[in-house]
């Protein structure tokens, strides 16, 4: 892909994915185009970008009036921002570079910032899990609170593990999915599962057995956690 055709793309995957997530058509401002030209030049990846807008979505959609949205790009900008620390933070203790001599090591911070956006999310749909009556669920996201607080808890005082920290998260996700998708009724399930179908398109004839399965499950997924109001439990997509 030629250097201009991947701008294009970052550009217009943005407009469609904060558009979808919109729920309702709009142009986007100058002012907008300009902010994602901006994460462009900072060499924000594209997935940081897309998570933030997910993030922001998920958390407005928790607490917002009914027929409010959200208007401009610039709503989601902070959290992108504090996302990107994240991603480069992590990239850094991979390849083994030190904080500066005399500094603390910046990726604790954001780290344990992100942790916190997550502990909320989570203390947010036990109480949606809680009005909805769906007991085992607020039980498993209150142990998975307490887990998150206490990894937030370790970081802060200076361990850690980039993978270890996401390996935690992705099982304490599979294991909120798991308990939400047996919490909901066969009627919804089924409808989730037609909507997961829908979802894949017609570009699902080109994908082999075992992509079809895994994007199908994505879609799945994402879904369960739309009904049950349910943050996703990682460090990146």
């Amino acid at each position: 892909m030629s250097p201009d055709k991947a701008a294009d793309e970052f550009y217009r995957t943005i407009e469609e994915e904060f558009v979808r997530r919109r729920g309702a058509a709009m142009l986007l401002s100058p002012r907008d185009w300009g902010l994602i030209g901006e994460w462009k030049a900072a060499g924000i990846p594209l997935r940081v970008v897309l998570q933030g807008i997910h993030n922001v979505f998920d958390a407005f959609e928790r607490r917002a009036l009914k027929g409010r949205r959200i208007n401009s790009l610039s709503y989601c900008r902070q959290e992108i921002v504090s996302l990107n620390d994240v991603y480069r933070t992590l990239h850094a203790v991979e390849a083994g570079r030190p904080a500066a001599a005399g500094q603390k090591d910046p990726g604790n911070a954001a780290v344990t910032r992100h942790l916190g956006r997550l502990y909320r999310s989570v203390r947010a749909a036990m109480a949606t899990a809680s009005e909805a009556r769906r007991d085992p669920l607020v039980a498993c996201l209150a142990r998975v609170a307490a887990e998150i607080k206490r990894l937030r808890k370790e970081i802060k005082g200076g361990a850690f593990d980039p993978q270890g920290l996401e390996d935690q998260l992705l099982r304490f996700d599979g294991e909120v999915l798991a308990e939400a998708r047996a919490s909901l009724p066969p009627q919804i399930l089924a409808h989730i599962d037609a909507g997961a179908g829908i979802a894949l398109g017609p570009g699902a004839l080109r994908m082999t057995p075992i992509a079809r399965d895994r994007t199908g499950r994505i879609h799945q997924a994402r879904l369960i956690r739309e009904t049950c109001s349910l943050p996703r439990l990682t460090l990146f997509d």
